[in-house]
């Protein structure tokens, strides 16, 4: 439907010139309906142009000797401009008008190019053999003098090169337009080796990070989970030290676990770990470390199991980095532990008393890990100490409005 526009367009607007041209120059006493009939044969063979175009540019030109015999010295202006247009039209629109679409089967090419004229060629042989039969008839009205013939002979090959050149325009702009399709779809098929190429590049370097993990993390906690094993038998059972080692041990092994499902991910990033971390956990975390010796109390405020994985995996990992500060910082001191989901936000509180006198450990970078995580969300992190003492992380993540 789109390759009728043009040609039908055209039409509307030789309709609009061809009516101007009437009311403006008047029709001559003898030949009152010559310049109407030959503007219809123009707009009619301008509609016919769109499937048609061989056969739209016949009907057209044929409004060269109707206008003379009608009684007109030559073609209206309409009609020299529709000589112009519809020659063109065949040259660019034929192999669209066949159902086939510019560029397709190898566009571009000089085979494709030759097949379009051997198709539109009949167009400008038409318009000139039209052209010829009018000037040949005025030439005959007017008399078969020199100046008549000289003129018959101008009118001739000026219509000529019009019917010729703009049915070879046509063809070239096709060609070009063919050429550009071509250059297009390559460029694309490039874009998306490219692509492929860089996917490549990133699973390659994923994969050698999963390698390196593994090997390198993942076998040292495991040896240091035996090694926790091996020392718990050589103390008696259900003594605190013994339930202390335990939990530990349970540590050990989910984060070995926790690690090969990252490994898994890395390898394939389209996997879906078995036990991804979520708030719908915290109790069991709770409990590990509470195993651990941390007195703690969990209280909940919401629904957790329909929140953006995202938020759910980072505040988890708030939690259990904040949890994990408290006993290495503060020891074994009354904790409590809020989570509150709302239409706006999840927040994660963690608050424990004053600590004791606890040995010395290295600075590490948990808050700052901490505040990373929330930072991606465009939330917020409160940290610090309280003034009795204590210490409180509040982590705030905005989710929005969710049904």
């Amino acid at each position: 439907m789109s390759r009728l526009i043009v040609p039908w367009g055209a039409a509307a607007v030789l309709a609009v010139i061809g009516v101007a041209e009437i009311i403006l120059e008047g029709s001559s006493a003898g030949a009152p309906a010559a310049p109407a009939a030959a503007l219809a044969a123009v707009v009619l063979g301008a509609v016919v142009a769109g499937p048609f175009p061989v056969t739209g540019t016949a009907i057209v030109a044929l409004a060269f000797p109707i206008a003379v015999v009608g009684g007109l010295n030559g073609p209206t202006g309409a009609t020299v401009l529709a000589f112009f247009l519809a020659p063109g039209w065949a040259g660019y629109g034929t192999a669209t008008a066949r159902g086939e679409t510019p560029g397709s089967g190898g566009s571009g090419s000089r085979r494709d190019a030759l097949a379009a004229a051997r198709r539109s060629w009949p167009a400008p042989l038409a318009a000139q053999l039209m052209a010829s039969l009018g000037t040949w008839i005025a030439g005959r009205t007017a008399g078969s003098t020199v100046s008549g013939l000289a003129a018959m002979a101008w009118e001739n090959l000026f219509f000529g090169l019009l019917c010729w050149g703009a049915w070879g325009v046509g063809l070239l702009v096709r060609r070009l337009r063919d050429r550009a399709d071509l250059l297009a779809r390559l460029a694309a098929a490039q874009e998306a080796e490219r692509e492929a190429r860089e996917h490549a590049v990133v699973v390659e370097e994923r994969q050698r990070i999963a390698r390196d993990m593994h090997d390198a993390v993942a076998h040292s906690i495991s040896v240091m989970v035996l090694q926790l094993g091996a020392v718990r038998t050589t103390l008696p059972a259900g003594t605190p030290q013994t339930e202390m080692l335990l939990g530990v041990e349970r540590l050990g092994r989910e984060s070995v676990q926790e690690l090969r499902t990252l490994v898994g991910m890395l390898r394939d990033a389209t996997s879906v770990a078995a036990s991804q971390p979520t708030l719908t956990r915290a109790e069991d975390l709770v409990a590990e470390v509470r195993a651990a010796g941390l007195p703690v109390e969990l209280t909940t405020d919401g629904d957790f199991t329909g929140l953006p994985r995202a938020v759910d995996i980072s505040a988890y990992r708030v939690l259990q980095e904040a949890l994990t500060n408290v006993l290495r910082h503060a020891g074994t001191v009354p904790t409590i532990v809020t989570l509150r989901n709302t239409a706006e936000n999840v927040t994660v509180t963690v608050d424990n008393d004053r600590g004791g006198e606890r040995a010395a450990t290295t600075p590490g970078h948990g808050l700052t890990g901490m505040r990373e995580r929330v930072a991606v969300f465009d939330g917020s992190l409160r940290a610090g100490p309280r003034p009795d003492g204590g210490f409180t992380v509040h982590a705030v993540f905005p989710t929005g409005s969710r049904p």
